[in-house]
């Protein structure tokens, strides 16, 4: 079980990969509307392809409710998806060898584990709930104008555009996820995925996201800021490694004279020279854009043969990892990230 707590809404997921469901309950959530067709449209973006970069694993994900009448929301509800298509004799081999930089020792230390299959709850098939959520929340942003978007900037050493080099328009962005989420270079991007595949392996790549129309004061100081309830709901989201905002890291290296956000009427409205810090100053939205780039790091389940540890024997042993997974987590992580963002800032615009 995994609870995020909010200052409006109250979420708890149960399950695991190979159990027979994953539920997810959430309480606080605003009475709303939401529309199915939009909703299951962006769970597809989430669901395993035949591209490359998907697993094989197919499941049909379609949300069961409960407590909502119709499509609509008022108070609390829950929802299930059913996982149909588990294959646990996949994992048999690795019964007590964790799998490197994967959540296997960890849970091992926490919980005694040693049967790893399908990742357990920290499998990332626990985002199909997720996403679930996140949608709705998209929807109910977009009610009042905030649009939450994401693209993939970089997929291992191809890069593509980026909100650093200027405006990205949020139209641009939902007419790429349709086909390969990322704004220039997909081919490119495709075909870095589909070596990694090819030899065995799996690739990292770095995400960006984009929230237009959020109003100035959303968020708060210190512990309360809008970064940091940001980052918490991105790095739930499994194999993400980094977050940063606006220029982030690239300030570390420069001088305030050059990336300072010098403000400036134009007529009566102000405006930006720039926007290094994300559209967040003092953890506070400031009217404009809030960027973020968000880092996966490569999916740790590889048919590479790797060294690892037999926890039953305590021995030394190498291990190949079967099963089915995807080359680049990144590609259906894109959906992922949105759904954290939307949900962290229903949760804020709330109060």
């Amino acid at each position: 079980m995994s609870k995020f707590l909010g200052n409006n809404l109250s979420v708890e997921i149960i399950g695991e990969s190979h159990l027979p469901e994953i539920k997810m309950t959430v309480k606080g959530f605003p009475k709303f509307t939401f529309d199915s067709e939009e909703l299951m449209e962006f769970l597809s973006r989430r669901k395993a392809s035949s591209f490359a970069y998907s697993t094989p694993r197919k499941e049909t994900d379609i949300p069961i409710f409960e407590n909502v009448l119709g499509n609509e929301i008022d108070g609390d509800f829950s929802v299930i998806i059913k996982n149909e298509n588990v294959k646990s004799g996949d994992y048999s081999d690795l019964y007590g060898k964790p799998r490197p930089s994967h959540a296997d020792y960890a849970w091992h230390l926490k919980d005694g584990a040693l049967d790893f299959s399908g990742g357990g709850r920290f499998s990332a098939r626990l985002t199909s709930v997720y996403a679930v959520l996140g949608g709705i929340c998209k929807q109910y942003l977009e009610s009042k104008n905030i649009k939450v978007a994401s693209y993939l900037q970089s997929v291992g050493k191809v890069s593509g555009r980026s909100y650093k080099d200027g405006e990205v328009s949020y139209n641009e962005v939902v007419t790429n996820a349709k086909t390969f989420p990322a704004l220039s270079n997909h081919e490119e991007m495709i075909k870095e995925i589909e070596n990694a595949k090819l030899h065995g392996d799996s690739v990292g790549a770095v995400a960006e996201v984009v929230v237009y129309n959020l109003p100035a004061g959303v968020g708060n100081n210190l512990f309360e800021g809008l970064e940091g309830k940001l980052s918490s709901l991105i790095f739930s989201i499994p194999a993400v490694k980094g977050v940063e905002f606006g220029s982030g890291f690239d300030m570390a290296t420069s001088y305030g004279s050059k990336v300072n956000d010098e403000l400036f009427y134009d007529g009566d409205t102000v405006k930006l020279k720039s926007n290094n810090n994300g559209g967040i100053n003092g953890g506070i939205s400031n009217g404009f854009n809030v960027t973020m780039r968000v880092a996966f790091k490569p999916t740790p389940s590889i048919s590479i043969e790797q060294n690892t540890i037999d926890l039953v024997s305590k021995q030394n042993v190498k291990i190949k990892v079967n099963g089915r997974h995807d080359s680049c987590v990144a590609v259906r992580g894109v959906p992922c990230i949105e759904s954290a963002v939307a949900i962290a800032l229903v949760d804020e615009i709330l109060g």
